[in-house]
C-alpha cells in the first residue's frame, strides 16, 4: 500500500513536471544554446505525445463507433468523443518520461486518429491536417523548425506505395513477356 502511494505521488510529480516543462519551453525566449536544446527536447516529446494520441484515437475508434450506433439504435443522442489522456508516457534512450501537450491540441489529434481509422478522412488529408497541428504546436513552443507529425504513418504509406509500384512493375514485366 505504501509503495503504491509513493508510485502515485511520483507519477503525479512527473506529470506536473511535464506540464511545467511544456509551458517553460513555450515562454523561453532568446537564442541561447540551452534554450534551443530545451525547446528541441520538449518539441520531441510533444511530437511523441501527439503520435501516441493519434494512435489512441485510431484504436478507440471502433468502441466509439459502436457506442454511437448503440445510442442511435436506442433513440439516444450520440455520445461525445472521449478525451485523450492528458499525459502520455514515452520511452527515451534511457528511460520513460511523461509528456504533455495542451488539451486542445491533444483532442484535435485524437479526433484525427479516429477519423483516419474510420476512413472519414483519407491518408493525404490526414497527413496534411496532422502537420498543420504539429506546426501550431511547434509555433506554440517557439521552435525554429516545426517537427514532423505522424512520421510512422508517412512511412507506412510510402511503403505501401512502393509495394504497389513493385507489383505494378512485376505485372508490366509479365504482360511484356506474354
Amino acid at each position: 500500500m505504501v509503495i503504491s502511494l509513493l508510485k502515485n505521488r511520483a507519477a503525479k510529480k512527473a506529470m506536473e513536471s511535464a506540464k511545467a516543462s511544456y509551458y517553460k519551453a513555450s515562454k523561453l525566449s532568446g537564442l541561447s544554446r540551452e534554450a534551443r536544446i530545451f525547446k528541441a527536447l520538449i518539441g520531441g516529446r510533444s511530437r511523441a505525445h501527439l503520435d501516441k494520441v493519434f494512435i489512441e484515437g485510431a484504436k478507440q475508434s471502433e468502441a466509439y463507433q459502436e457506442a454511437c450506433l448503440t445510442a442511435l439504435t436506442n433513440g439516444n443522442e450520440a455520445p461525445e468523443m472521449p478525451d485523450p489522456k492528458p499525459f502520455q508516457i514515452v520511452k527515451t534512450k534511457t528511460d520513460s518520461v511523461y509528456t504533455y501537450v495542451p488539451a486542445d491540441f491533444a483532442k484535435e489529434m485524437y479526433a484525427l486518429g479516429n477519423l483516419y481509422q474510420t476512413a472519414t478522412v483519407g491518408p493525404s488529408e490526414t497527413l496534411k491536417l496532422a502537420q498543420e497541428l504539429a506546426d501550431r504546436v511547434s509555433l506554440d513552443l517557439g521552435l525554429e523548425e516545426p517537427f514532423v507529425a505522424v512520421q510512422f504513418l508517412r512511412d507506412e504509406l510510402e511503403d505501401a506505395d512502393n509495394d504497389i509500384d513493385t507489383e505494378a512493375d512485376a505485372e508490366d514485366g509479365e504482360s511484356e513477356n506474354s
